[in-house]
């Protein structure tokens, strides 16, 4: 019998709701059973021997669903192989990627210190500034300036994310059978 992982997400405009489905596909196509649910729809962790959680980071904070999710299921998690991944970074530069761990950081230190994941990963994001809603829209404001103008783009890089996802079973002990 294969291995149960369950792949669940937070997104506020869905870009880390296509990495989980990526993900949960890559895992998928490995003949592992898994389940892909937003965080807020979880309501057991019972029976999976695994637990992929994506969560975004916006001005700072990582989205409250998924630190719900990670109080909700102390317990589980405590003893459940997971791993988390972080979408955030507007682009993969040294200096964005050192920011977003310092933020990852600080949230994991004041708000959910007890957990620690089998692994985790920082990707770039997506950003489309037509379903920006207040407050995110005023990200237009204090990431623009005259010569560098914020525009919508996409620099999920899908390779990395595949080879991730591809990585995951050995990283969190699973076994097929």
């Amino acid at each position: 019998m294969s291995a149960k992982i369950l792949v669940t997400y937070s997104t506020k405009y869905g870009s880390t709701q296509g990495v989980a489905e990526t993900i949960a596909k890559v895992l998928s196509e490995k003949y592992f059973v898994v389940d892909l649910l937003p965080s807020r729809e979880v309501r057991s962790l019972e029976d999976y021997q695994a637990v992929i959680l994506g969560a975004p980071i916006y001005a700072g904070s990582i989205l409250s669903d998924s630190i719900k999710f990670i109080n909700r299921f102390k317990d589980s998690l405590e003893r459940t192989p997971s791993a988390i991944f972080i979408l955030g970074p507007l682009d993969g530069s040294p200096q964005e990627l050192r920011g977003v761990q310092m933020q990852v950081d600080a949230n994991r230190k004041k708000k959910f210190s007890w957990y620690k994941p089998t692994t985790n990963k920082i990707f770039t994001g997506a950003l489309d500034l037509s379903k920006l809603r207040f407050p995110d829209s005023l990200i237009k404001l204090y990431r623009s300036t005259p010569k560098n103008s914020l525009t919508s783009k996409d620099e999920r890089d899908w390779k990395a994310i595949n080879a991730w996802a591809t990585s995951l079973p050995e990283i969190l002990g699973l076994l097929k059978t």
